[in-house]
């Protein structure tokens, strides 16, 4: 049985649980965040989608029980029609310390390669920062963001990631996408989650929620309150299938 998270946004959140009993996939409707959590934890739930429950609360009750970790969102690419991940997409997952936040960036580039990598897919990695190449000397935040992705992608070609595919294009998200970039990492938790907000809720393009990126395999995906019902069935989908 898998569990999805019901709050505000109830009736997409019915929608999606009434569709996925129709193909035989026995869903509960859980209302309460430590309910939901408790049954991840305790793996009565073969998983969880947090569904339209609130993220202020749910998510310190996770992180609680299994330490740090970040949400990446899974996309399906207009360009490829094949999935990219995007993270982070939790708006305080990189710390505003350049030291810890250069070593949570590796932490990302690392989880979500292993991700794909058991999935089948070759990791190929777009790093993003604030502005084009050619912008440095603009502004003092732009070069701060141009020569901190600089540097990490230097880190990354010369150490244990060397086979790893990487690049560094500035702010050109779109030039990744139409090459075929698989992972999208943010300049910070805060412009991946508007980067979300752009593509899922604006643009709509197909996502299947944010799973979670640790050294632990849990089966829990993350979801927008402001998602329709196709979200929350593909997070099941997702769950069920893709891991």
């Amino acid at each position: 049985m898998y569990a999805i998270g019901i709050g505000k946004n109830r009736d997409e959140v019915l929608i999606a649980a009434e569709n996925l009993k129709k193909e035989g996939i026995d869903v509960e409707l859980v209302e309460s965040p430590k309910s939901l959590i408790d049954g991840l934890i305790n793996k009565r739930y073969c998983g969880v989608v947090r569904g339209s429950l609130s993220s202020n609360e749910l998510i310190p009750i996770l992180r609680k029980k299994i330490g740090k970790f970040y949400r990446a969102s899974i996309l399906k690419n207009p360009f490829t029609n094949k999935i990219f991940i995007l993270a982070p997409v939790g708006i305080d997952e990189i710390s505003e310390s350049p030291k810890i936040g250069f070593n949570e960036k590796l932490e990302i580039i690392k989880y979500s390669s292993e991700f794909l990598k058991s999935r089948g897919i070759v990791p190929k990695v777009g790093i993003l920062s604030a502005g084009r190449l050619s912008d440095v000397g603009r502004s003092k935040k732009i070069d701060e963001s141009i020569i901190d992705a600089e540097n990490l992608l230097k880190y990354v070609k010369s150490s244990k990631y060397e086979n790893l595919e990487i690049e560094h294009k500035g702010i050109l998200v779109e030039e990744y996408l139409k090459e075929g970039y698989n992972i999208i990492l943010a300049d910070d938790g805060i412009s991946g989650n508007l980067l979300f907000r752009a593509f899922a809720l604006v643009c709509n393009l197909e996502g299947f929620g944010a799973i979670i990126l640790n050294s632990e395999n849990i089966k829990f995906i993350d979801t927008s309150r402001s998602g329709n019902w196709k979200r929350y069935y593909n997070a099941v989908k997702f769950l069920k299938e893709g891991f």
